[in-house]
């Protein structure tokens, strides 16, 4: 079965200096519309970001309920949540999700009861109707859930099939689109027998065999597209 997709901005802070002096990071969120369900892939940034960070890190939110409500659709609609990870950039609005079911890969969910690791308050760990499913699945017809470790313990991205072909959300297992097609690069050059390519994840062989025609990121406006 095939989905309609939309990207939702849900804003934007500065980024780590390992990016760069004073480079900004948008910050992604999509509404995935599916014959069977309304699905979200991440809720956006935690409303409640300790203001030190808010500060420094020049935090601007675009509240997750305006941003659906913008793209024509309301909490109460939603079924499911995947969030790829649980940072509070990236499942700040869990909490406004009650009735729908967060999936969640095992590792990722004890990594957020940690102390320091994401913003419980709008996690809503305890009330929330988190899902643990481990490893690779189906979640719907034309939606794959793929592990992507890595930048979190059980990070993970979401294949879906659309009239346009394969959308991988690939979260933030790369930095940006760039960042994937060298790691696409780095994988051919290692496999041709070119000594001293960087080593690549594990799981980015399997998401090559899925052949996604377009890959999205958490913190990119830029697409990989495969016939690049």
């Amino acid at each position: 079965m095939r989905s309609t997709v939309t990207r939702m901005h849900v804003g934007g802070f500065l980024a780590p200096e390992s990016y760069g002096p004073n480079e900004r990071l948008v910050v992604n969120a999509w509404l995935v519309r599916h014959p069977e369900a309304k699905l979200l892939v991440d809720t956006g940034i935690a409303e409640h970001i300790p203001a030190a960070d808010v500060e420094e890190l020049k935090f601007v939110r675009v509240p997750i309920l305006d941003a659906l409500a913008a793209a024509g659709a309301a909490s109460d609609e939603i079924d499911a949540v995947v969030n790829c990870h649980l940072h509070a950039d990236h499942a700040g609005g869990n909490v406004h999700f009650p009735r729908a079911r967060i999936l969640v890969q095992p590792r990722e969910l004890a990594a957020a009861r940690e102390p320091g690791y994401s913003v419980l308050e709008d996690l809503d760990l305890d009330r929330g109707r988190y899902e643990q499913r481990e490893g690779e699945y189906d979640l719907l017809p034309g939606v794959r859930v793929i592990p992507t470790p890595g930048h979190s313990p059980g990070h993970q991205s979401v294949l879906i099939e659309t009239d346009v072909g394969r959308l991988l959300l690939a979260g933030q297992c790369y930095r940006d689109a760039s960042g994937f097609a060298r790691a696409i690069t780095a994988l051919e050059l290692a496999r041709a027998g070119h000594p001293g390519a960087p080593e690549a994840p594990a799981w980015l062989p399997r998401l090559l065999e899925l052949e996604p025609d377009r890959v999205a990121f958490g913190h990119d406006r830029a697409i990989w597209a495969a016939d690049a």
